[in-house]
């Protein structure tokens, strides 16, 4: 984000919960800019179930209640956030990191 201009805060929140390793929740809100800082925190939930075989199921689960341009960044439909694709984005990414111990480029 320095690179892209940004010199202060990008997210702010609080941790609600957490039961390791199987349970994090935590409020989450964009204060580097205007309109989406003044939306309410949305909270942001990831659970995570070991599964036969050595495999682990990941859910995540962003509650999106009252922050429509939140919501837009986050499903990847306001990429003029500089924020990319949304949870879409970060998830696929983080697919490849597990798979090939490498991020996706750019």
């Amino acid at each position: 984000m320095q690179a892209a201009g940004v010199t202060g805060p990008v997210v702010a929140g609080e941790i609600v919960e957490a039961d390791p390793p199987r349970r994090f929740v935590l409020t989450w809100r964009i204060v580097m800019d205007e309109t989406m800082a003044a939306e309410p925190a949305t909270r942001v939930s990831y659970d995570i179930v070991p599964q036969d075989g050595g495999v682990t199921r990941l859910t995540v689960t962003h509650e999106l209640d009252g922050a429509p341009r939140t919501a837009a960044m986050v499903d990847g439909s306001q990429e003029s956030t500089g924020a990319g694709g949304g949870w879409a984005w970060i998830l696929r990414d983080l697919k490849s990191l597990l798979e090939t111990g490498a991020p996706l480029a750019g």
